[in-house]
Parts: C-alpha cells; structure tokens; sequence
C-alpha cells in the first residue's frame, strides 16, 4: 500500500531545539507534492503520550531530549506503538550509532544539517511503506502459524483423542452386549460408556470452536431438509437419554427448506439438551415449529429459574453456561455459541428470552433458501 498523497500525514515531531523545529517546518512547506500536518512537542514524555492516540503515520525524532537520550527513546517509543515508523534526526554524524539505531526499531537515520526538504520528505514516505510493508509481513507470518497452529490442534482432537475414546467406549459397549456380569461391574461399565460419550461430544465441540474461531466459520453441506423430521428424531433421542422427562413436540406448517441437516440437528440437540439441563426435572420441556414469513421458526422452551440478567449480553459467547442453578457440568460451555454460529451459518437468527414467569424460550429463525451467490 503506498502513501496517499492526497491527505496530509500526520507528524509527530520530537525536537527540543525551536530553531531546528523552525527550519525543519519550512523545509516541508517547500515540498508542494506531500502535504505534512505537524504536531511538535519538546520532551520524549509528550511524545509517548502523542503516540499512544490514533492517526500518527510517522514521527520524526530527536536522540537527544530534556528527558530522554540516544537509543532508549526509539524503545521507549517503540513500546507504546510498535507499528508506527520512526525516523531518527540527530546532529551526530556516527555511521555506526546509525546502524544499531535501525537495530532498534528506526526506519532512518538522518543528520542535521545534511537534510533538505525534498530529502526529507523522501525519507518519511519510504519510512511509511516500509513500516508497512513489515506489518504486512508480520501479519501473514501470523497467519500462517495460525493455520499450522489450527492443523495442528484440529490433528489432535479428531484423531489423537478420537481414536482411544472410540476404543473405550466401543469396548464398553462390547462388555454391556454380551453380559455376564456383576450389578456392580455394569455399572462401572455403564459410567464408562456415558463418561466416553461426554467426552466425544466436548472433543466434537472444541473441533467446532476450532474451526469457527480459526478457520473462518461453518462450511454447509445444504440438501432439501424437513426441519420437522429433524426436531422428531432429536427428541426422541433425547427421550431414550432421559427417560425421566417429559417432552412435547409440535410442529406445524411447511417444514422444508435448503439447509445442513446434520448440522440442524446439532443446534436443536444443544437447545433441547441445555432445556434439560437447566430445568426442573418434573417440568416438561416444549419444542414448537411454525412456518414464519419467508422461514421457519424453531422455539425451545423449559421452565425454572431464568437466565441472570447478567448473561443475557453474553449468553452466545464460548465458554459461557447458560441457566441460573447448574446441578451438574456436562460440557465446556460451547453449545450455545456454536448453536449460534450454526444458525448464523444458515443466514438465521437466534434470540433468548427468560423470565421467572415464562421460563426461558431460545429461539432461531432460519431462511428457507440459501442466499444466491453474489457476482464479482
């Protein structure tokens, strides 16, 4: 990106000296191509502080100051702003202090009284894009180790851990199947094959987090999906995990629409899920389907204590829990943010609302088609 030279940049020059403040503001209004607004201050104090606001493009700065001296000051100016440019304008004509300067974090070194208009101009333009340019640098360079970093992570959750928790829990599952034992022992093999599950779905939801905060969000695979058969099949799973409860399904209205069933059914399983959880165990949890304008609406609903007000702003947030009283933690708090990430996905809404009256009611509106591509 090259310097705009149809705005005045913005300098921010550090020289004590007011004659060689004087005489440096005149060499840059003889150069009529690039137009400079100057913010002149005496003490490396006040430059720290200049530097700490927005809208500086480079500074313009002296070694030697009433309260600072030599290399420090690029440092100290340095840590306050590492991406603005600095170029250093000194009387001391030393190539090597020139060098470690630039080691130091300046993108020049000047000397007084060698320095005309147009050099100096000069000198603060390459001083910008140069700056730029490493920034630029700094940023792929960090969005590369992110992409390893996500390979990486992604590589460890979906097969290094995978794989030995499909070990457990299918052997697990072996030992229920062919019998033979104890009241004790299959209990003990039952908590295994429950723990195993709990442990599948947190890995499944890292993976989810993973890939929305580091990759860029939800890929969908859309078929023609009857949101209606979806809600069906997600209930009576959960009915077979909890036989305790009581749930009530309703569904109405058109349910059809181009979306990703799978992941349909995974938001809708984090909803009825946290219903459960959250709620009275002698309190039914309602799952209602209508037809909504161009879409359909999805409300799950489950009485008890609401959501304290103080977590409604963040209830979609990761890592957050949704209810008031939790009796037990069975996740990482991530359903709701990826039920969030799934419906935004879709082009869809997802609202809350709970009070102590109604209960609380999480609800998603979803577009029946997917938007037309947009042309480049």
């Amino acid at each position: 990106m090259r310097v705009d030279e149809a705005r005045a940049l913005r300098l921010l020059l550090v020289e004590d000296n007011p004659g060689d403040a004087r005489l440096l503001r005149e060499e840059l209004k003889d150069v009529t191509r690039v137009r400079f607004d100057v913010l002149h201050v005496t003490r490396l104090a006040e430059a720290v502080e200049a530097a700490r606001e927005p809208g500086l493009d480079v500074v313009l700065l002296d070694l030697s100051l009433p309260d600072g001296h030599g290399l420090s000051n690029i440092e100290r100016l340095s840590q306050v702003a590492p991406t603005l440019p600095v170029v250093v304008l000194t009387g001391t004509d030393d190539e090597q202090l020139a060098m470690r300067a630039v080691y130091a974090g300046a993108q020049d070194y000047l000397v007084k009284g060698q320095v005309t208009g147009p050099l100096l101009v000069r000198a603060l333009r390459y001083a910008i894009e140069r700056k730029r340019a490493e920034e630029s640098l700094k940023r792929e360079e960090a969005a590369r180790r992110t992409a390893v970093f996500r390979e990486q992570f992604l590589g460890i959750l979906g097969h290094d851990l995978r794989n030995p928790l499909q070990a457990i829990s299918g052997n697990a599952a072996l030992l229920m199947r062919y019998g033979g034992l104890s009241e004790p022992q299959r209990k003990a093999v039952h908590r295994i094959a429950h723990s195993s599950d709990r442990m599948a779905k947190m890995i499944n939801d890292l993976l989810d987090f993973t890939r929305t905060r580091l990759g860029g969000g939800y890929s969908l695979q859309r078929t023609r999906t009857n949101v209606h058969d979806v809600l069906r099949q997600v209930v009576e799973e959960l009915e077979v995990a909890h036989p305790q409860r009581r749930f009530e399904l309703s569904v109405e209205g058109n349910g059809w629409g181009e979306w990703d069933a799978g992941r349909i059914a995974q938001a809708a399983s984090n909803l009825v899920g946290n219903a459960v959880q959250y709620s009275p165990e002698d309190s039914p949890v309602r799952v209602v389907a209508r037809d909504e304008g161009e879409g359909v609406r999805v409300e799950v609903h489950n009485g008890g204590d609401p959501i304290p007000p103080e977590r409604m702003s963040h209830i979609f947030d990761p890592f957050v829990r949704g209810g008031g009283e939790v009796r037990a933690r069975s996740g990482l708090g991530l359903g709701l943010y990826i039920t969030h990430e799934i419906v935004k996905a879709h082009e869809g809404v997802l609202q809350v609302r709970s009070t102590a009256v109604d209960g609380t009611c999480f609800w998603w509106h979803l577009p029946r088609r997917a938007p037309a591509p947009t042309k480049s």
